[in-house]
């Protein structure tokens, strides 16, 4: 009721408990005109809670909606004249469970009681119920909020809502901020013949053989990964922030990065992101996300760096490296260690609404049963799963397109365009061009 009512609609509410099997909203001082919303999922028995059972029956049922065309319900109950709204002269019936569902999507419920994985121990895209049943590309909370909403209009007309203005936000998280760190020349040059000869990728062979040769002398700035500046450049370009999360510790060897936090040019790093009004943030290693002391331990060394270099922010937020998340413990370890707010929530192998919504929201354990301050910032799209052969593996204007089609269902909801896109992913001019490209999308907010 909190996210709904006061952080994304921007109203007061009061909650009154009686024993009904749906939810009654009235406004103070007109009890007369009334909306009921149904309750099913939230009506679950308590022995069949966190349980298979509890999860939506495939295939879901849909409502032709006038606005939303075909619209997948995910609880929700169908009334006799076989919609799911009802209207009267001073009372409207809405079918779609909107608070259930909500629920559902936005704490991850389903990842607690599904327990398949992937090689990485990830909830993956393909064992969502949003991939199943097609609707991962939409926002369908906010399609659901709108619902909500308009019902709320047609009773109320002179209510108002919080007035929402769209954000693009970039963030980049930072595993390999130079090529050549921890390397040895041999090694270099063994991926520059890899390159060149096994992946037939000239241009990587290029700029890593490049590398070797400009940064013999310790100097870091030609390096092809310490694209920092570019990155900084294009930001206050398009008038945003950049948002760069640091890997403050190792945990997994050839996966944590190459870098220490004490490194006398990472130090350099942060001082100049800083001075130049961009974001420090966390990015805990591959062997934390289950882990509550290695996440506060990585961030109390991310703190104590910072205040070492005379930095200081308002808030700390950041992503689990390799989106390795679980519901909901590592939200826990996060709220216990401090931070203010999570940014890993999509999928690694679909770009998408993970969490069905492009709002930051405050989350909730499922498990204890308790709202968390901790705030998550869902990631739509990050570009190695678009780019990735692995994953989707579109290049160019198709992943152009990808993207910007992401970025219009956000558009549409005023919502928040999260992308997040490497440093060490902006070599080649190819992948150069199509981040200016996805910077460009700024001028049509």
């Amino acid at each position: 009721m909190k996210v709904i009512f006061q952080e994304f609609l921007g109203l007061d509410y009061t909650v009154l408990f009686e024993e009904r099997r749906e939810f009654e909203i009235t406004i103070e001082g007109n009890n007369d005109s009334k909306l009921i919303v149904a309750d099913v999922f939230l009506q679950t028995e308590e022995r069949l809670w966190l349980q298979q059972a509890s999860l939506p029956h495939s295939p879901l049922e849909v409502w032709e909606h006038e606005s939303f065309g075909t619209l997948p319900i995910i609880f929700g109950q169908r009334y006799r004249n076989g919609s799911y709204f009802e209207k009267h002269p001073q009372t409207i019936h809405c079918g779609l469970d909107i608070f259930g569902s909500a629920f559902f999507m936005l704490t991850r419920y389903e990842e607690y009681v599904i327990t398949e994985r992937d090689q990485r121990d990830r909830f993956s895209a393909r064992s969502s119920l949003a991939f199943r049943e097609k609707f991962l590309h939409r926002p369908i909370i906010n399609e659901y909020l709108e619902i909500l909403w308009a019902c709320m209009r047609d009773l109320w007309p002179h209510m108002q809502r919080l007035p929402r203005k769209q954000r693009f936000i970039v963030s980049h998280d930072v595993d390999w901020p130079f090529y050549v760190g921890g390397k040895t020349n041999p090694r270099m040059m063994k991926e520059v013949m890899s390159d060149a000869l096994k992946r037939r990728d000239l241009q990587s062979a290029y700029a890593k053989a490049k590398a070797i040769w400009s940064t013999r002398n310790g100097d870091l700035t030609k390096d092809p990964f310490n694209t920092f500046r570019w990155i900084m450049d294009q930001s206050e370009k398009a008038g945003i922030r950049s948002a760069f999360y640091f890997i403050t510790q190792e945990t997994a060897r050839d996966l944590d990065g190459n870098y220490s936090m004490y490194d006398r040019e990472i130090q350099q790093l942060l001082c100049e992101i800083h001075a130049r009004g961009h974001e420090i943030g966390l990015h805990p290693s591959y062997h934390t996300y289950s882990n509550p002391q290695r996440i506060k331990q990585q961030f109390d060394i991310l703190l104590d760096v910072i205040q070492a270099n005379g930095i200081y922010q308002k808030e700390w937020g950041g992503r689990q490296h390799y989106l390795r998340w679980s519901a909901p413990e590592t939200w826990q370890h996060w709220e216990d260690a401090g931070l203010s707010y999570d940014s890993t929530l999509s999928y690694a192998d679909y770009p998408g609404f993970r969490c069905g919504v492009c709002y930051e929201y405050s989350v909730f354990n499922v498990v204890t049963r308790k709202p968390l301050k901790l705030k998550e910032r869902p990631l739509i799209v990050m570009e190695q799963t678009v780019l990735h052969k692995q994953y989707m593996g579109v290049q160019g204007q198709e992943a152009l397109e990808v993207i910007r089609n992401f970025h219009s269902q956000c558009k549409k909801f005023n919502g928040d365009f999260t992308l997040l896109w490497h440093n060490s992913q902006l070599v080649k001019p190819k992948e150069l061009s199509l981040y200016e490209a996805c910077m460009g999308l700024l001028k049509t907010i």
